[in-house]
């Protein structure tokens, strides 16, 4: 499996058990996780988490920008662009 393929499937992994919401099956990568409710703005921060933790360093404040946790997609791109 590609780094970018487990990267993505960790993170459906991840959103599919911690969501207190019934979820499309499956999870796309373009399904909007906070505007259709599956990730709560305190869940956000525990996403921040996995991520450091993935990457093995932190989430520098600049990588943050509108629309980085719309969805599975723009994770990826924001916060593994050019790591996967």
């Amino acid at each position: 499996m590609s780094d970018v393929l487990l990267i993505r499937e960790t993170l459906r992994s991840w959103i599919t058990e911690r969501s207190r919401k019934s979820l499309p099956s499956p999870l796309l990568d373009d399904t909007a996780l906070i505007e259709q409710g599956i990730l709560s703005s305190v869940q956000v921060m525990d996403v921040i988490l996995l991520i450091e933790r993935m990457r093995n360093r932190p989430v520098e404040v600049d990588e943050l920008k509108p629309g980085s946790f719309r969805d599975i997609n723009s994770i990826v791109r924001t916060f593994f662009q050019g790591e996967a």
